[in-house]
């Protein structure tokens, strides 16, 4: 179990280290325009989408159908037993034009078919911003589990140490046994621990590989100083107002209730005349056929042309049309009431966002002076060391503290990165351009960045 263990560890090591070219934040983002069934999706929803609005058009444009047809046949007349055999052949053509002129349904469609297809753009230009931040979070989601594995698996090295130092004064009679038990139980957690650990990472690795279709078994991670943007304006406020203004989901929202609304004020056409035009012109040739023995009707082609002017007044259409207009009613107020939601949802989001910003960037900077202030500590402890006055075990269990630190340290950073874009989603603004910001505070990890850590 134990050399399984190892083995397991040495896997995972081995590919933190690996000497393939590292992937960064942009080449994941790009994958993932290629890749992401979720975004593909959202991409395909949006063209079949916005064909409601050529359709809706279409329905005032003149419909023109054109029709021929070739027909071949006889038939036999027989009168007081005399047959007559007559060929019934004839051919034409016919081509009609329909034209609405007014159609209160058909009108109001107009206006519906413009907010749906408003509403799919929306919708996926909200479907293009949660992409990247799916991809962002999931990117940084396994550079913080690299952090939590590396420090795990000191902590675990430092408690062994400590074990077997236990164990050594236990023999020469300078410590109990409850020394002993203790430290055992301390290891045996961070054992536990490490496994976590090491599957965590593989859980937010193969997360990532859903979304960009690649294994990430090497990313280039944060540097370990990176510009803290203050929000500007700083004033929660304002990102509210701004939110309510560009939030595209709040604006899919808004559209929704526009083409409810067209929708509601459509049904209602049923209840007014329809008024169109109809333009035919039509030509049937005849053979000429034998009516009796000694009559011949010779062959004819005989022309139609019309114009039709037709008004259509509904009196009565058993209910169906108040049941409409009441069923397109209860559906506004339906959209009308998730457009509120989506309202309330975007200021929480917003004011959320802004705050854990804030909170983000004082957490860094007490973050980095964690990092100083151990690895001061560490300093100092192997200072003590080199003159008898500190042991092996305080200087493992400073290092402890300075993985842990700096382990504190990159999730904070990712946290920040995290939720920069979250603000920028929120209010509708966020772009790739953004995430090629970002990849420009990436650097290769080290190559022996974590055996040193291992050490």
């Amino acid at each position: 179990m134990k050399r399984l263990s190892k083995n397991i560890i040495a896997l995972f090591l081995y590919s933190l280290t690996s000497t393939s070219s590292a992937l960064d934040l942009s080449e994941a983002m790009g994958l993932a325009q290629q890749y992401d069934t979720t975004f593909q999706a959202a991409y395909a929803n949006y063209l079949a989408t916005i064909e409601a609005s050529s359709q809706s058009t279409s329905a005032i444009l003149p419909q023109i159908g054109f029709n021929a047809f070739y027909q071949r046949g006889e038939t036999e007349i027989d009168r007081a037993g005399t047959v007559v055999d007559s060929d019934n052949n004839s051919d034409g053509y016919s081509l009609n034009l329909n034209q609405v002129i007014f159609n209160k349904t058909v009108f109001d469609n107009l206006d519906q078919g413009d907010a749906i297809a408003a509403k799919a753009l929306a919708d996926f230009e909200s479907a293009k911003q949660d992409t990247i931040i799916r991809v962002v979070t999931a990117y940084f989601n396994v550079l913080t589990a690299i952090d939590t594995l590396e420090t795990a698996s000191a902590e675990k090295k430092a408690i062994s140490k400590q074990l077997e130092q236990s164990k050594e004064r236990f023999n020469v009679g300078l410590s109990a046994i409850t020394d002993v038990k203790e430290q055992q139980a301390s290891y045996d957690i961070s054992v536990a621990d490490e496994i976590i650990a090491i599957n965590n990472l593989s859980n937010t690795r193969e997360a990532l590989r859903v979304i960009i279709n690649v294994y990430p078994d090497n990313l280039e991670i944060a540097r370990p100083e990176i510009p803290l943007a203050i929000p500007d304006p700083m004033d929660i406020n304002a990102w509210q107002e701004k939110s309510l203004q560009t939030n595209f989901s709040l604006l899919a929202a808004k559209y929704s209730v526009d083409a409810t609304q067209s929708a509601y004020d459509g049904s209602k056409g049923g209840h007014y005349p329809t008024l169109g035009l109809n333009a035919s012109y039509g030509v049937v040739n005849s053979d000429d056929r034998n009516i009796t023995d000694t009559f011949v009707s010779p062959a004819s082609e005989n022309t139609d042309a019309k114009i039709i002017l037709s008004l259509d007044i509904p009196i009565y259409s058993g209910g169906l049309t108040s049941s409409t207009v009441r069923q397109k009613l209860s559906e506004l107020n339906q959209a009308k009431a998730l457009h509120e939601h989506e309202k309330r949802k975007t200021i929480a989001l917003a004011r959320s966002a802004y705050l854990s910003l804030e909170a983000d960037i004082a957490q860094v900077k007490a973050r980095k002076q964690a990092v100083i202030s151990t690895q001061t500590s560490l300093d100092a402890t192997l200072a003590g060391y080199d003159a008898g006055t500190r042991t092996s075990v305080d200087v493992l269990l400073s290092q402890r503290l300075l993985y842990s630190s700096q382990r504190d340290y990159s999730a904070a950073r990712h946290t920040y990165i995290t939720d920069s874009l979250e603000l920028k989603r929120v209010t509708g603004t966020l772009a790739i351009s953004d995430v090629d910001e970002i990849n420009k505070w990436l650097i290769p990890r080290p190559k022996n960045d974590t055996q040193t850590k291992q050490q």
